[in-house]
C-alpha cells in the first residue's frame, strides 16, 4: 500500500512541479514586462522634464538675441516713419494678387528699407514639386525702396503707401522685429496660399506691436473663393485651371482677420484699424498709378470655348445623320480620367490645405481613364463597359443637376464639359459594338 500510494503520489507530484516551475517562469516573464514598462516610462518622463527644460531656455535665448540685436540697432530718429506698402496685380502669374510689404524709412541716418515676406528661389531644386507639395519656403528680404518700388511702377503696378500712425517706442519696436526676422535662422517660412503669405506675415508682425487684431471690417460674408474670383477676370484660363486645383477648404466663409490674405483687403483693414484710441494710418497716397494689363476677350474664356464648341459639335453631328466614331469619346474619357489621377493624387499627397478636399473629383473620375485605354484598344462593348458608360451618363447627369448641394463652388466652365462628358457616353450606348470607319 505504501509503495502503491508513492507511486500514484508520483505523478502529481510531478505535475505539481510543472505548475511550480511554470508559474515561476510566469511571474519572471511578467517582471521582465513591468521593468520594461517602468522604463518606457522613466524615459518618457526624462524627455519630457529635457523639453521642459528647454523650452525656457529657448526662450531665454531667443530673449537674448533680441536683446543683443536690439543694442546693435541705431535709433530711429523722431522724423523717421513706417509704412505699409501694396502694389496692385501685375501681368506674371506671381504678380496676380499683388504685395504686401513694410517700409521703415528714416532720412537722418539714410536709412528706406522695404521688407518684403514674399521672397522665394525660382532656382532652388524641384522647386514646383515643393510648391505643390507645401514645402517651399518663402522668406523676408530687405531691399532699398527708393530702388524698388520705380522698378515696379515701371512694370505696370500701382503702388500705393499708407503711413502708419505709431509711437515712437512702437516705430522702433517694428524695426527691431523686422530685423529680427530678417536673421538667417528666422527668415525662412513655410508658405501657405491664403493662410501664411506676403500680406498676413505683415498683419502679423504689426498686430504684435499694436498689440490688436487687424480685421477687415467690411469682410465676413465670402468665402476666400469668392474673393479670389475678380482677380482671375482678366486671365480666365489660369482661374479655371486653378479653380479645378483648389478644393472645398477655400470654400468656407473668411473671417475679417483672414480676409487680410490679400494685399488690397490688407490695407484697407490696416486703414480701418486703430491703435489705441488713434487711427493706424495718417495719410495715404499713390506713389503710381495701375497701368492697364492685358484682357482675355471674355469670348475666348474657358466658358464660352466650351459652350460654343460643344454645340458647334453637336448640332454638327446632328445634320450629318450618320453614326459616331469612337476615339473622340476615348479622348474625351482618357484626359477627364488623367486629370482626375492627377487631383486625387495632388490631393492626397499635397500638405497644402487648399489642395485638399477637392469635389472636382465628382466628375474628374480616374476610372474614366481605364474607359478611355479601352475605346482606344477594342470596339468590343462588353456587359461592364456598357454599365460604365451608363454609369458615366447617369452620374454626370446627376452631377450638373445636384452640385450646389456639395461643399464646393464649382467654375461654369464645368458644366458644359460634363455635358460634354454625358452626351458622348449616350452615343457609346447605342453604339452597335463596332467603330464606324466615317471620321467624327
Amino acid at each position: 500500500m505504501i509503495d502503491g500510494d508513492t507511486e500514484a503520489a508520483s505523478p502529481n507530484r510531478r505535475c505539481s512541479r510543472r505548475d511550480l516551475n511554470a508559474l515561476t517562469s510566469r511571474r519572471f516573464e511578467l517582471s521582465i514586462g513591468a521593468n520594461l514598462v517602468t522604463d518606457i516610462l522613466r524615459a518618457v518622463y526624462f524627455w519630457i522634464y529635457l523639453l521642459a527644460l528647454s523650452l525656457p531656455v529657448a526662450a531665454q535665448n531667443a530673449s537674448n538675441q533680441k536683446t543683443l540685436l536690439a543694442a546693435e540697432l541705431p535709433r530711429l530718429s523722431n522724423s523717421a516713419t513706417a509704412s505699409l506698402v501694396t502694389y496692385t496685380p501685375g501681368e506674371e502669374l506671381y504678380q496676380a494678387f499683388g504685395h504686401s510689404a513694410i517700409r521703415i524709412q528714416d532720412d537722418s541716418l539714410e536709412m528706406d528699407r522695404l521688407y518684403n515676406y514674399g521672397t522665394f528661389d525660382f532656382e532652388i531644386p524641384n522647386f514646383y514639386l515643393k510648391f505643390a507639395h507645401g514645402d517651399l519656403l518663402y522668406q523676408l528680404s530687405v531691399t532699398l525702396a527708393q530702388e524698388e518700388i520705380p522698378l515696379v511702377g515701371a512694370h505696370g503696378q500701382g503702388v500705393t503707401e499708407v503711413i502708419l500712425s505709431l509711437s515712437q517706442d512702437q516705430k522702433q519696436q517694428l524695426f527691431e522685429a523686422l530685423e529680427y526676422n530678417l536673421l538667417p535662422e528666422n527668415r525662412f517660412y513655410r508658405y501657405d496660399f491664403i493662410l501664411d503669405n506676403c500680406s498676413t506675415r505683415p498683419r502679423d508682425v504689426l498686430e504684435r506691436i499694436i498689440r490688436t487684431r487687424i480685421v477687415e471690417k467690411n469682410a465676413g460674408h465670402l468665402t476666400f473663393r469668392q474673393m479670389l474670383d475678380p482677380y482671375f477676370a482678366r486671365i480666365p484660363w489660369t482661374g479655371f485651371g486653378l479653380s479645378l486645383l483648389l478644393g472645398a477648404n477655400v470654400d468656407r466663409i473668411a473671417d475679417p482677420r483672414e480676409a487680410c490674405f490679400l494685399p488690397v483687403d490688407l490695407e484697407r483693414a490696416i486703414e480701418n484699424a486703430e491703435n489705441g484710441r488713434v487711427k493706424l494710418t495718417t495719410e495715404k497716397r499713390e506713389i503710381f498709378p495701375p497701368g492697364t494689363l492685358p484682357q482675355t476677350p471674355i469670348w475666348l474664356s474657358p466658358f464660352f470655348v466650351f459652350v460654343g464648341g460643344g454645340l458647334g459639335w453637336f448640332f454638327w453631328w446632328l445634320l450629318r445623320k450618320r453614326g459616331h466614331a469612337s476615339w473622340p469619346t476615348a479622348v474625351i474619357f482618357t484626359v477627364f480620367g488623367a486629370t482626375g489621377l492627377f487631383l486625387l493624387g495632388l490631393s492626397v499627397w499635397s500638405r497644402l490645405t487648399v489642395l485638399q478636399l477637392n469635389y472636382n473629383l465628382a466628375w474628374l473620375i480616374p476610372t474614366h481613364l481605364l474607359a478611355g485605354i479601352w475605346l482606344f484598344l477594342s470596339a468590343r462593348r462588353p456587359p461592364l463597359v456598357r454599365w460604365y458608360f451608363w454609369f458615366a451618363a447617369v452620374e454626370g447627369s446627376g452631377f450638373v443637376g445636384l452640385s450646389f448641394l456639395l461643399p464646393q463652388e464649382f467654375h461654369p466652365a464645368v458644366y458644359p464639359l460634363v455635358a460634354l462628358l454625358v452626351w458622348r457616353s449616350v452615343l457609346e450606348l447605342t453604339s452597335p459594338g463596332m467603330v464606324a470607319e466615317e471620321i467624327d
